[in-house]
């Protein structure tokens, strides 16, 4: 039985979509989902002219965590909430295969739900497929939606509506 799906997006039309594909599926299962947006580290050291490593002040680097993290919730959770699933999000930093599989295993997930494509396709070349790269790093099911994909709703009497 699946009772929590964890679902990664990088706010993209193919990560939304895998969001909304996952609200549908979420709601006709009865489960919970966890929305994870895996992002990169908010305050890299910045090395200038001359070799001088500049850093990001602080407060910008709370203000952009702050403004993320509000965007997450009202922008990427935008279909759970919709769907009427009961849900929490989570910020992570780091490889996206990595902390999806992380965090899917700390929550009990008896799925893992992402997009076909978040990068363009240099960044994919560069960093791989994180689909692809997710089915190395876990042993639980990940389910790839392709953009145009949809589930079927159902009637309580199990016939489609």
């Amino acid at each position: 039985m699946i009772n929590t799906i964890v679902v990664g997006t990088d706010g993209s039309s193919h990560g939304q979509n895998a969001v909304t594909w996952t609200a549908e599926l979420a709601r006709q299962l009865g489960a919970q989902v966890v929305l994870v947006h895996v992002a990169a580290p908010l305050a890299p050291p910045i090395v200038g002219a001359g070799g001088y490593v500049m850093y990001v002040p602080q407060d910008v680097v709370d203000q952009t965590s702050a403004d993320l993290r509000e965007r997450v919730i009202t922008e990427f959770c935008a279909p759970l909430r919709a769907a009427g699933v009961a849900w929490q999000w989570r910020v992570q930093e780091g490889s996206a295969p990595i902390a999806l599989a992380d965090a899917a295993k700390e929550v009990g997930a008896q799925l893992i739900v992402v997009g076909t494509r978040g990068e363009h396709a240099l960044g994919e070349l560069l960093h791989g497929s994180t689909s692809h790269r997710l089915t190395l790093n876990t042993e639980l099911p990940v389910v790839v939606v392709p953009l145009g994909a949809h589930v079927t709703r159902r009637s309580p009497a199990g016939t489609q509506a």
